[in-house]
């Protein structure tokens, strides 16, 4: 029996020792695949920021690329698809140098003054004197009298650019109804063949004067304010035709005249480009007509009787414009 009993502790010694050694083994068998495994993701780690690295600079390279191609393509574009400020950064699409025509309209305010000298006659020859010869004098003298009209333009000239400054031309035509009425005194003194009756008179004297027509040939010169906007100055020379009626104080004459007058003009604009073709424009002008003079005599015969009529006017007009308008260039000159 106690033979068995020290078997069995020896049998269970051996076995303790065994366990032991067989844990050991274990635990170093684990720290080594551990070691093994963070290792490995050290590695990993590594890698993946030379990943990150290289993709980095694979999105610069492409977005250089991108941004030049940008360039490329806007420098190719056509001018009429750019905007206004894109306009600005383009050279020979903003240049000035070229023909245009246009049209524009506008109002005035017009300044007149008439002054007139009148004689009428009857002569009765069968009539013993003083009553063989009636007659009158006249003085008549209007304004400066302030009136208004309205107009139309139709206009074709050349620019021609140097550095920021722009030189040019325009011929003008113009269909208007500017009103240059005017309104005063006319004085009356009476004859007889015996000489003045020392009869005076006074009374209205209201001539009608309007004009239908003009023509203007006009210089002008300005500075670039910038790639798009011009302000000027413009000069020249108009040319009027005027209408006059209401100038006699003769029952059987009434003439309804016309006259040409002709003077300087000058004024200030600015004008806009809108687009590499269509520009808008806005001006104030001054028109200084020389003085016009008017002449007529006739003469009315009835058996014995006669009577005769003269009379010499003169017109002293001007007026101030302001216009607005649209212009279209031609393709600038190379």
């Amino acid at each position: 029996m106690i033979r068995i009993l020290f078997v069995v502790a020896l049998a269970t010694v051996f076995l303790s020792t065994d366990n032991a050694r067989a844990n050991s083994l274990n635990a170093e068998r684990l720290l080594g695949k551990l070691a093994a495994l963070e290792a490995r993701v050290a590695a990993l780690e590594t890698k993946n920021r030379e990943y990150k690295r290289e993709l980095e600079q694979a999105r610069t390279q492409r977005r250089t690329e991108a941004l030049k191609n940008v360039g490329l393509a806007n420098a190719a574009m056509p001018a009429r698809d750019l905007t206004p400020n894109q306009l600005t950064q383009t050279g020979n699409e903003t240049g000035w140098t070229g023909f245009f025509w246009g049209a524009a309209a506008g109002g005035a305010a017009t300044k007149s003054s008439t002054t007139s000298s009148e004689r009428a006659a009857q002569i009765f020859p069968g009539n013993p004197p003083p009553f063989d010869l009636n007659g009158f004098n006249t003085s008549s003298l209007s304004g400066p009298t302030s009136n208004v009209g309205g107009f139309v333009d139709v206009f074709a000239g050349g620019d021609f650019q140097l550095a920021r400054l722009v030189f040019g031309g325009q011929i003008e035509a113009t269909a208007s109804d500017l009103n240059f009425n005017s309104s005063g005194i006319r004085s009356y003194a009476y004859f007889s063949s015996a000489g003045p009756t020392g009869v005076t008179a006074t009374g209205d004297y209201r001539p009608q004067v309007t004009s239908r027509w003009m023509a203007s040939a006009l210089l002008r010169a300005g500075i670039l304010v910038d790639d798009l906007t011009l302000l000027y100055g413009i000069g020249g020379w108009t040319v009027a035709q005027f209408e006059a009626r209401n100038l006699t104080d003769n029952p059987f004459y009434q003439p309804n005249e016309s006259f040409w007058a002709s003077g300087p003009t000058a004024g200030v604009g600015i004008e806009r480009k809108l687009d590499s073709n269509w520009r808008v424009r806005a001006e104030y002008r001054y028109t200084r007509f020389d003085t016009a003079h008017t002449q007529d005599r006739f003469a009315f015969v009835s058996g014995p009787n006669s009577q005769t009529y003269s009379r010499s006017t003169q017109f002293d007009q001007s007026m101030q414009s302001g216009r607005i308008g649209f212009a279209y260039s031609f393709n600038p000159l190379k």
